[in-house]
């Protein structure tokens, strides 16, 4: 489904409608919220920095935004912490107040989960543009394979280990899709 430059896709519609029907606490609209926040995050930070979006789509996983032309280096990376930095904003203005602090904690688990230092997430953008202005594309292509690989290995175990101990298994499907992805991008190289 397409609307002027915004494009839905069937897994996003299912994933939340799936997500809402699994809802028994209320929680999820307030983590619809701290995405819509974490977007609008990048947004502004891609309009302020130049750059011009040509599509914003959302998908199962997140949303993506197609910009018009590449943002050179130093602003991908601003633009990549931006959103990030507007959830990690948000909880700590909004822990101070009682009626705030679950609203708070989505903030800080986005932020926080958005920054780890892998490819598909903004931290790992981040890191690869911070790493191609210092030392070229090269060695930042390099580490970021390296990262992709250590960290998912370290997400893995620990999701094993809690998907046993506590019947917990986020981890351990977060995990998995991070593997998944970095098998298929392998692939269509």
């Amino acid at each position: 489904m397409k609307w002027g430059r915004t494009e839905i896709t069937w897994g996003f519609c299912l994933a939340a409608a799936w997500l809402n029907y699994l809802d028994r606490q209320g929680i999820f609209p307030l983590a619809l919220a701290a995405c819509v926040l974490h977007e609008v995050g990048h947004y502004a930070a891609i309009r302020c920095l130049g750059g011009d979006i040509k599509l914003i789509r959302l998908t199962a996983i997140g949303a993506e935004m197609e910009l018009e032309a590449p943002l050179d280096y130093c602003r991908e990376g601003v633009a990549a912490l931006a959103g990030p930095g507007v959830n990690l904003l948000a909880a700590l203005v909004l822990c101070r107040w009682p009626w705030g602090r679950t609203f708070s904690g989505l903030n800080l688990a986005l932020g926080c989960f958005n920054l780890m230092p892998v490819s598909v997430m903004d931290g790992g953008r981040a890191m690869a543009c911070t790493l191609s202005l210092l030392a070229g594309p090269g060695l930042a292509e390099a580490v970021g394979r390296v990262m992709d690989r250590a960290v998912t290995a370290a997400m893995l175990v620990c999701g094993a280990l809690l998907a046993g101990a506590r019947q917990n298994f986020t981890m351990l499907l977060v995990a998995l899709w991070l593997a998944s992805h970095f098998c298929r991008r392998r692939k269509e190289r």
